[in-house]
């Protein structure tokens, strides 16, 4: 109950600093989605509305802006494949075989791009995104904190369920997107309580992803480790938190968990039937792409047909790329990897600068953004992740700094053009005049 009251309380807050600051909306709506409380307070009748009330007053507070600033700067390429992939998105939902569930997933869909261009005119500099960061960490660190709860003193491992209407392999990868902001927040930080409350939130959740026994997620997070220890400084905090991490997850790694973890790596003859039957799930999209290339058969459809590719109603396909393709074509899942690779390859260069004091809370940002597209991008090969609005919103994190990169760099033409000294010129000599040159 006192959870319940807490979410009327920062959703009033959400949807009054919205009004006037909606940035402050956009935030709120972005935790929300991690911590869904519709459905943990499901007791309490529909309270779907709370999400959708935020929503309409980021909405709102963003007309009153002007709707923003639409300069993208570096980020321009990256904003125009989000647009190509919701514009296919949206064709793809009018030309599908069954249009009524095309539709409820349009519906659902703009439930994320409407906040996400929202975010995109409004936010300005890496100030901005830091809060959406450290929000979406805190949201799924008290999720995780729940599932270790459970876990450690109640006997149940309430994570290999689930959370929040999704299985454990779809929760698993909500996980692995935020695991690398949350390490990032705790290396970048100015004061001692954020970085503690970064590693704690760190801790939950890298704990709580282990238990979902989703190898899909564990995959992820192998790749999440294996970037952060390419990218980050060779300096002996970055190295230490990184090693960390590995140990610790070495060490939460029970042998229950090992032989799971384990299958994901066997050969032919040792896969069981899940590893198998992924395989031929994405053989069957393929085989929908061979036959519409173009726009698929609809946003949310592949469940539709599964029935006639000898699968039961309503079957996943099991990965994000696969059912994507098959769903909407091969020109929308093009945009969208475009979309997030394009994100990662630009921010890659700031996530690698020599940190100072004036950039480091810019290069965590980026080095943040990086590990959680590397992580979604892995997992979600081997997971369908219908409807997940995080990786959406980490990346949404990294745009402003790309956006910014870009009024620096005009501010720094124009210091240089101001302040370049003027050549003196040349005395002429007047006519009559005794001056010499």
């Amino acid at each position: 109950m006192k959870g319940l009251i807490l979410t009327y309380l920062i959703a009033a807050f959400g949807t009054i600093g919205a009004l006037r600051y909606p940035l402050i909306g956009l935030y709120v709506f972005a935790g929300f989605a991690i911590v869904r409380p519709q459905i943990i307070f499901a007791f309490a009748g529909d309270i779907r509305y709370i999400s959708l009330v935020i929503g309409i007053a980021l909405l709102f507070g963003w007309a009153v802006k002007g709707f923003g600033s639409w300069r993208m700067g570096r980020a321009r390429p990256i904003v125009i494949a989000f647009l190509l992939f919701v514009t296919w998105f949206v064709l793809a939902a009018f030309l599908a075989l069954d249009t009524e569930t095309s539709y409820l997933a349009a519906q659902e869909f703009a439930k994320l791009v409407l906040p996400f261009l929202a975010g995109v005119s409004l936010m300005k500099d890496e100030k901005d995104p830091r809060p959406l960061l450290w929000t979406s960490v805190l949201a799924q660190g008290d999720v995780g904190f729940e599932m270790n709860l459970s876990y450690l003193f109640k006997g149940f491992n309430s994570a290999q369920e689930g959370f929040g209407g999704m299985d454990n392999n779809f929760f698993g990868v909500s996980l692995v997107c935020v695991i690398g902001p949350a390490l990032m927040l705790m290396l970048t930080s100015k004061t001692w309580y954020a970085r503690c409350l970064a590693a704690a939130s760190a801790a939950l959740i890298l704990h709580t992803t282990l238990l979902t026994f989703s190898r899909g997620a564990m995959l992820g997070l192998i790749a999440v480790v294996i970037t952060a220890a390419v990218m980050l400084p060779k300096r002996p905090k970055y190295v230490g938190a990184v090693l960390v991490v590995v140990l610790l997850a070495a060490r939460l790694v029970g042998p229950q968990l090992a032989s799971r973890y384990g299958s994901a790596f066997a050969n032919q003859e040792e896969r069981d039937g899940s590893s198998e039957s992924r395989l031929e799930l994405w053989r069957d999209c393929m085989k929908v792409v061979a036959d519409k290339p173009v726009f698929g058969v609809g946003p949310w459809n592949w469940a539709v047909v599964a029935e006639s590719y000898g699968w039961p109603a309503g079957k996943s396909a099991h990965s994000v790329w696969m059912e994507t393709a098959a769903e909407i074509g091969v020109p929308g899942v093009v945009a969208m990897i475009a979309f997030f690779g394009l994100a990662a390859v630009r921010l890659w260069p700031i996530a690698r600068e020599r940190q100072t004091e004036t950039n480091r809370s810019e290069c965590g940002v980026a080095a943040g953004v990086v590990l959680s597209i590397v992580g979604f991008a892995v997992a979600g090969q081997f997971v369908s992740v219908r409807g997940l609005e995080v990786p959406y919103f980490t990346a949404l994190a990294g745009i402003p700094l790309l956006k910014n990169r870009a009024v620096q760099a005009v501010r720094a033409a124009t210091v240089v053009a101001v302040t370049r000294p003027v050549p003196p010129r040349p005395l002429v000599a007047h006519r009559g005049s005794a001056t010499s040159i």
